[in-house]
């Protein structure tokens, strides 16, 4: 299969609510080009956005059908939130962005609790109201990223 499509990175997404429903069938006709054979993958493919419920009862079973479908909103949460330091590390998106991507992420997920990313969210916020303090936050994310991705 192709190294462009991840579905574990798709259903990471659809669990943390990044993914629109109407996204789905134009996924699922990426699985299906990078290779996934799979009947439920066609019929997604097929879809119209006005479909919504159907989208999402098809997408849900290809996920199972694919192995997955079991990832908790933590779970998700974590995997997302070190795919994004991943980015931030190697300059593929800034740190800023990086850290209101992840805290964009953690406010929808909704786990209580949950305090690992709070580092981002608190860089992200304070970068918000210090733009003059943007060296000092870039450099926080940073270290924040490599630490998530360490830890995990």
């Amino acid at each position: 299969m192709s190294e462009g499509f991840d579905l574990k990175n798709v259903e990471v997404s659809w669990v943390l609510g990044i993914l629109r429903v109407e996204q789905l069938p134009r996924l699922a006709t990426e699985a299906l080009t990078a290779g996934f054979r799979s009947k439920l993958f066609e019929k997604l493919a097929a879809c119209s956005p006005e479909e919504s419920q159907l989208i999402r009862q098809l997408f849900e079973d290809a996920i199972k059908e694919n192995g997955g479908g079991k990832i908790s909103k933590l779970e998700a949460l974590r995997e997302y939130a070190k795919q994004i330091s991943v980015s931030i590390l190697d300059s593929t998106i800034s740190p800023f962005e990086g850290a209101k991507l992840i805290w964009r992420a953690a406010t929808n997920a909704g786990v209580k609790e949950y305090h690992e990313l709070d580092g981002f969210i608190y860089a992200a916020s304070e970068l918000e109201d210090r733009p003059d303090d943007q060296v000092f936050f870039e450099k926080a994310i940073r270290v924040e990223a490599k630490h998530l991705i360490d830890e995990f």
